[in-house]
């Protein structure tokens, strides 16, 4: 009689644990799913300020209106004598050697100047800058029109360059190269 008990019991826990395990099984499925599901939606964002509202996540390539703003800060990171960012940030090696060079003769001879961005066009594989450049010699200044080729490459985003954009090559070009 106690070895049929035994069975018994041993049986019922078997079922029991048997049961068990399918339960939390199937428990632990549910939320792989639902976890999957909640991973696959964009995330909701939220600005706290003096007003909180609900901002839209943005996508890890570039618009048109970033290019373009990175294209005037790269500029002016790469002609002006007087920056307030790192131009490190925004230009390649080769030309933030260049630039250091070039404001050190800029420097030397009492120069300071300014490129104003006027108008940043698309063309095939690079940019063309139409720009004023401001250059003042003690207190005499000048405008020169300038047109530039820009030439430009992604990098990863971070907090010194948020457009994830590098300034490769800024050429000045002659109204005669224009129109080849």
């Amino acid at each position: 009689m106690q070895l049929k008990n035994h069975i018994i019991k041993e049986a019922f826990e078997k079922s029991t644990l048997k049961l068990a395990v399918l339960v939390l099984s199937t428990i632990t499925l549910s939320f792989a799913i639902l976890l999957i599901l909640d991973l696959t939606r964009e995330p909701i964002l939220i600005e706290r300020s003096c007003e909180t509202e609900l901002l839209k996540s943005a996508s890890q390539s570039q618009t048109q209106e970033e290019v373009n703003r990175f294209i005037e800060l790269a500029v002016y990171s790469r002609f002006n004598t007087q920056i307030e960012k790192d131009p490190s940030a925004y230009l390649s090696h080769d030309l933030l050697v260049l630039r250091t060079k070039e404001q050190a003769d800029l420097k030397n001879q009492n120069i300071d100047q300014k490129l104003i961005v006027r108008k940043i066009t698309l063309q095939k594989d690079h940019f063309l800058i139409e720009a004023d450049r401001l250059i003042a010699v003690e207190k005499v200044r000048s405008a020169l029109p300038t047109l530039l080729i820009a030439k430009i490459a992604s990098k990863d985003r971070n907090l010194t360059n948020p457009y994830g954009l590098i300034l490769t090559s800024i050429d000045p070009i002659k109204e005669g190269k224009l129109n080849e």
